[in-house]
């Protein structure tokens, strides 16, 4: 990333230091990403403030400076490659387990696996579960991949993330 961004006006929320998801240009690269952030007009007003330009007018030839402070950069399939992050790191301390809570689904799991199709209501769940997010939501499931394979093979990070 440089150290200086592009936004249009239309896109800024009604009040400053809002949290939003904001459209924006890298100024150095020209890559377009959607990051949640937060804008202000005083750099002081924010933690980790970067430039922004903010363009207006019908050829964009109108601009102001503010300055924007990153929470997540959300890639362009809609995933936030943060949330993903901490769920990921904060999943190594916490049980696995999935409650539903649906007596229609522990009946409808049951039968899977009492008529033969599965081994287990957890190996049903996860079978049925996997297909349908990679049916539906391939690019979530492929981020993940990416990031629990770092997680995995950086022994630093797992070292740092179990001492918290």
């Amino acid at each position: 990333m440089s150290d200086h961004y592009i936004t249009a006006a239309e896109h800024l929320p009604d009040e400053e230091q809002t949290e939003t998801t904001l459209q924006i240009t890298d100024a150095e690269t020209k890559r377009i990403f959607e990051a949640r952030v937060r804008i202000a007009r005083a750099p002081d007003d924010l933690t980790d403030p970067q430039p922004l330009r903010v363009v207006t007018g019908p050829h964009e030839n109108v601009s102001e400076e503010r300055y924007v402070e990153f929470i997540d950069e959300i890639d362009s399939a809609g995933i936030n490659d943060g949330l993903l992050r901490r769920l990921t790191s904060e999943q190594e301390t916490t049980s696995n387990i999935v409650n539903t809570r649906s007596d229609d689904l522990k009946v409808v799991l049951r039968y899977l696996v009492e008529s033969g199709q599965y081994e287990s209501t957890a190996e049903a769940l996860r079978e049925i579960s996997f297909r349908y997010l990679a049916d539906h939501h391939p690019a979530l499931l492929e981020s993940y991949e990416d990031v629990r394979t770092e997680f995995e093979a950086d022994p630093l990070r797992r070292a740092l993330t179990e001492r918290e």
